[in-house]
């Protein structure tokens, strides 16, 4: 886009300061710096200042001459003649002579420093990036100069500026902020405005020093990688279920060997990059953390399964402060190891990356909302335990970019929250995809790094500040309806989180019409003019996008499963493609995102989807062949319950979700829950799916036996491919055998010992649950029971049983999730394996 200079009617500073997101109140020693047009100023600058400092004066020389009209001189702060007014920029001598002395123990490595010294006017930080901060901060907070995209600077016009009084130091919330957003146009001064500091930038550099890690995330095989080293050591990797894994693994960090490997390979690292101060050592992305005695025994001693990280690390971290004291390393505190550990003090060298991590709620506070309890008492026992607390905070709903997701409200609370605890920095993770898109791309990362600079600034006075500049004239329905959405979500307690699907229940038909009615209201506010209209239908496109998924559940009748309200047309489909398409927006969500996939789950949705029936003389079943080829109900005749889980509307993928699925692949590649099965053979009470996807044939055979309560489901795969791959099944199903908090499960292992499991078991595991490998396998069967009067039995062969596992995650879903994992093997070109599992339902006497 071309730069866009706002010509507004000229005001004295005095209106300027009104609006401002720094409100100052002007003294009788106000410093008039240009009156009528005309400046007696100079802008000084030390010979000796930095190649930012240098940037930052005529930066601002720049903007007074595109505001006032007028240019002011630039010159060499030490040949400046006496009693010329000057607009000093960054500590020199000439700033010392006036009784300014460079301190930077009080503006740190980033603040800086406004003070008047009639008649001049200092701006001064660190020459490394203070001083850069504190011209930008003087041109927003006296010029109301504005940046609020790549390409778009906003410099009103004025005629006359007055400078109060003022001393006054501003230092940033955090030491690191950044955020992941794609920017289109972006470049490194447009990240010096918006104070992102993340890179490798060094102090002599225009846009001012920045500050980086060698690696963030998932490091370990970088260090010991499977395919190096497995084959020669599996002992180096994890022990689950008494098998070392070559795949989806993670390290067994009790070996002593792999601490060395680990130590020499960090000091390489080190030594190699000077100029790092943080090196990264954490988990893959998935489970399967070792499970080896050495290594269960030590995550018992500090009551997470992340102790074995954590003991790991403070053994590195002991090594490596030997040569690099002043280096850090960084691991994760995501997923298994998200609980500090107990009895454990960290080596002050060690920095911690604290994950807000689903079901953590986005819509509501940290500080306030009780789906953010864990996480808000984890994130305190952290900063107690590390000096060097980073936050990876998601801002963003990974699997829907452009579904409305109102969080900005608990953004700016949640950045104060943080700045209370001592955090150190934060990184933003958004749609950092090339070509950008999303919803609100460009307000969402303004206002957030707005915030990682400061998170007291007023929330609605930031979120107007944009509009207002952004949409101008048609800004005011845009604020309604952010607004509005809020408060959906606030009236009707509605927990948002980086995996929520459009049918959490935050976009019922009105609230769709109401917001339609206000982008209606800004569009006709745009007409006259064509960019803007743009950027109105732009900001309009979640609302739209929403209309594509089914938002308020089904029903199934007549064989039908049919959505309960009508979706998006093809036309409103391909206009929002199309749209995608001249913006350059390349997907819709973090995998898999292909936007052309819009066409065949809308007209999938439009229309009733085919629901088979198969029937006995106890039981009955309804299947979703397009939905993963899931048995979608099972239902009891003679009480008509039904003992699955279905129309889960707030379960992560819904409306691929609910009764029986085959999976394929590891714990976070669910290949199979989304492929479209067709029908290959029926009977009253039998049907076969098949479906052909990623080199697979799938066959679903479902069975109801006609003198006995027992549903069979075979599972066979087939490798289509012309090499050896692995296959990895699993059959998981959605329970609803009533209140999740009545649950309980009964077996005998293969050692002949009884099990009872409650549910007070399974939901303190949160995403891992309860797993049973090894020797407590169930013993060929077991009985899952709730408080409702069935129970169902499943069984199974153990001998081909990898492992058994429950979940129920987030709790207040109600939604008992069960996964049987049959041993992995491997098949060769044409070759086929079955997985059989059999549910008997049968009534039950409760108590």
């Amino acid at each position: 886009m071309e730069t866009i200079k706002s010509v507004l009617v000229a005001c004295s500073i005095i209106v300027f300061c009104v609006v401002s997101l720094f409100p100052l109140s002007l003294s009788a020693e106000a410093l008039s710096l240009i009156h009528d047009g005309q400046s007696d100023y100079s802008i000084a600058v030390s010979s000796e200042a930095s190649p930012s400092e240098k940037f930052a004066a005529r930066e601002l020389q720049r903007c007074i001459r595109a505001s006032a009209g007028v240019l002011l001189p630039l010159i060499q702060s030490d040949l400046a003649k006496e009693n010329m007014p000057l607009l000093l920029v960054g500590f020199s001598e000439t700033a010392t002579r006036l009784g300014i002395s460079e301190s930077l123990e009080d503006v740190g490595d980033q603040g800086f420093l406004f003070r008047s010294v009639p008649p001049h006017f200092f701006i001064g930080g660190s020459r490394e990036a203070g001083t850069l901060y504190g011209v930008n901060a003087f041109l927003e907070e006296f010029l109301s100069v504005r940046w609020y995209a790549p390409g778009e600077e906003t410099i009103p016009e004025i005629s006359t500026l007055s400078l109060p009084e003022m001393d006054k130091i501003q230092k940033p919330a955090f030491k690191w902020r950044h955020t992941s957003y794609a920017w289109p146009g972006k470049d490194d001064l447009f990240l010096a405005r918006l104070c992102d500091n993340d890179g490798m930038g060094t102090g002599e550099r225009e846009q001012g020093i920045q500050y980086t890690q060698d690696g963030r995330c998932h490091t370990y095989f970088r260090f010991i990688s499977p395919s190096e080293y497995f084959d020669s050591h599996p002992e180096y990797f994890s022990e689950i279920g008494g098998i070392r894994r070559k795949h989806e693994t993670q390290l067994c960090l009790s070996n002593p060997e792999v601490l060395e490997i680990v130590t020499e390979k960090m000091l390489e690292r080190m030594r190699a990059q000077p100029e790092i101060t943080q090196h990264n050592f954490s988990q893959m992305d998935y489970y399967n953390y070792c499970e080896c005695p050495q290594c269960t025994a030590i995550n018992e001693r500090y009551g997470t399964s992340g102790g074995t990280q954590y003991w790991f690390l403070n053994q590195l971290a002991e090594r490596t402060s030997v040569f690099f004291p002043e280096k850090t390393i960084g691991t994760l505190a995501y997923m298994y190891t998200e609980e500090p550990p107990e009895g454990l003090a960290l080596h002050p060298n060690i920095a911690i990356w604290l994950c807000h991590m689903f079901p953590s709620c986005d819509s509501h506070s940290i500080a306030t909302c009780p789906h953010n309890r864990q996480y808000r008492e984890r994130a305190k026992r952290w900063a107690e335990l590390t000096k060097h607390l980073y936050i990876w905070h998601y801002v963003v709903n990974f699997v829907h970019y452009y579904s409305p997701f109102p969080n900005f409200g608990a953004l700016a609370e949640d950045m104060r929250f943080y700045k209370n605890i001592g955090v150190e920095g934060i990184y933003l993770q958004g749609m950092g995809h090339s070509g950008g898109g999303g919803e609100f791309s460009l307000l969402r990362p303004w206002y957030g790094m707005k915030l990682l600079w400061n998170p007291d600034y007023d929330a609605q006075e930031l979120l107007q500040d944009f509009l207002q500049g952004y949409y101008g004239k048609a800004w005011n329905p845009v604020y309604r309806y952010i607004n509005m959405l809020q408060d959906e979500v606030d009236k009707n307690n509605i927990h948002m989180h980086l995996y929520t699907n459009p049918a959490q229940g935050y976009l019922p038909n009105e609230i769709i019409d109401a917001g339609n009615r206000l982008f209606d209201e800004a569009e006709s506010l745009a007409m006259s003019d064509d960019n803007l209209l743009e950027k109105i239908r732009v900001a309009r496109m979640p609302l739209q996008y929403a209309c594509f998924f089914p938002r308020n559940g089904y029903r199934i009748e007549e064989e039908q499963l049919i959505f309960n309200e009508p979706l998006a047309d093809f036309d409103t489909i391909s206009s929002f493609v199309s749209r995608l398409e001249k913006h350059g927006f390349k997907t819709i969500r973090e995998i898999q995102g292909d936007p052309q996939q819009l066409f065949l789950l809308g007209l999938a949705f439009s229309s009733p989807l085919h629901a088979p029936k198969i029937s006995s003389k106890y039981l009955e079943a309804d299947f979703a062949p397009f939905l993963g080829g899931r048995a979608l109900r099972v239902t009891d005749k003679n009480t008509g319950l039904c003992v699955t889980g279905y129309n889960i509307t707030r379960n992560l993928f819904f409306p691929f979700c609910g009764g029986e699925e085959l999976r394929l692949g590891g714990e976070f590649d669910p290949a199979g829950m989304f492929y479209q099965f067709e029908i290959v053979s029926r009977k009253d009470n039998a049907l076969t799916l098949q479906a052909e996807a990623d080199g697979w044939l799938i066959t679903r055979e479902f069975t109801l036996h006609p003198d006995n309560p027992v549903l069979t489901i075979k599972a066979t795969v087939k490798n289509l491919l012309a090499s050896p791959r692995e296959a990895m099944m699993r059959s998981h199903t959605n329970f609803h055998l009533g209140a999740l908090q009545q649950f309980n499960v009964h077996f005998t292992d293969l050692e002949n010992n009884p099990h009872t499991h409650q549910a007070d078991e399974v939901i303190p595991g949160l995403r891992e649950g309860i797993k049973f490998r090894k020797k407590e396998i169930p013993l060929n069967e077991w009985c899952l029971r709730g408080d409702i009067p069935l129970e169902v039995i499943q069984r199974f062969d153990s001998e081909q049983l990898d492992h058994a596992w429950l979940y129920a995650y987030p709790e207040y879903i109600n939604d008992l999730e069960c996964e049987l994992w049959a041993k992995a093997v491997l098949l060769q070109p044409g070759e086929s394996h079955s997985f059989t599992v059999d549910w008997e339902i049968r009534p039950v006497s409760l108590p």
